[in-house]
């Protein structure tokens, strides 16, 4: 329950003085030098991590284009293994006579 206002009103009185005690800790770490420290290693520590990735990407990179030249030699090998085997099959069935002099 709330509580009834004073059936007297009281004066109030303006204090002529100021308390003089020092204000309550509202944080326990209140010293912005460890803040700034720590900001500060956490700030490296991201600037590091941001050329770690970019190491990484150029070599998933050079990775990516050695497969890549690798699927392509691959098909190349085998479009001319295609090629020569119907020319063979060409030439055993006797479509296409060769002869040499």
């Amino acid at each position: 329950m709330a509580k009834r206002p004073p059936s007297e009103p009281s004066e109030v009185a303006t204090p002529s003085d100021f308390p003089s005690v020092t204000p309550r800790d509202l944080h326990p770490t209140t010293d912005i030098r460890f803040v700034i420290h720590e900001l500060g290693k956490l700030t490296s520590q991201v600037g590091r991590l941001i050329d770690d990735v970019e190491a990484h990407g150029k070599k998933i990179g050079e990775v990516k284009d050695a497969i890549n030249f690798v699927k392509g030699a691959l098909w190349m090998i085998g479009a001319a293994v295609v090629v020569g085997g119907s020319i063979v099959s060409l030439i055993l069935s006797g479509k296409i006579s060769v002869t040499f002099h």
